[in-house]
């Protein structure tokens, strides 16, 4: 799953990734995700931040792809206005 966002003039692109890990046949591990953020600027990746890994806070990774979406834009929304703010 990839969508992207502009904020600020920047493409926030934001991808998910599935990890499955199978402990036995009788109690499968749940799906867990990973947000992968790409942020660019021009059509190139500003290097100063990318590519972000985003996880949850307490885990390593999230229980839904929603929450995996939803938390990497708002984290690269906040990389890039504490990055602006930063530079004046």
């Amino acid at each position: 799953m990839i969508r992207s966002y502009n904020h600020k003039s920047f493409v926030l692109e934001v991808s998910v990734e599935t990890s499955f890990r199978l402990v036995s046949k009788l109690a499968p591990e749940p799906a867990r995700y990973l947000a992968v953020v790409t942020i660019s600027r021009s059509g190139r990746p500003v290097t100063a931040f990318s590519p972000l890994y985003v996880a949850h806070d307490r885990i390593a990774n999230f229980s839904s792809a929603e929450d995996a979406l939803m938390s990497a834009h708002s984290a690269a929304q906040t990389f890039v206005d504490d990055w602006m703010k930063a530079a004046h």
